[in-house]
């Protein structure tokens, strides 16, 4: 038996995820995380395009703030 015990890159709540997939994930509607966004209150990234993602660790924080 070979079992891989080194950790993971990054945590899955740390991937950069598509509004959507965010959604889905979380179980929240779309448009919550879209107006988030626009306003600024969680953070975007971008890679190379204009395609905006999010991190769900980032998403969860502000939930929890509330």
């Amino acid at each position: 038996m070979n079992a891989d015990v080194t950790p993971p890159l990054f945590d899955d709540l740390d991937q950069l995820r598509t509004f959507k997939n965010a959604a889905v994930a979380l179980r929240i509607p779309y448009f919550k995380i879209q107006r988030a966004a626009r306003v600024g209150i969680i953070p975007t990234y971008s890679l190379l395009n204009k395609r905006r993602y999010v991190k769900l660790r980032d998403i969860l924080n502000l939930m929890s703030a509330a």
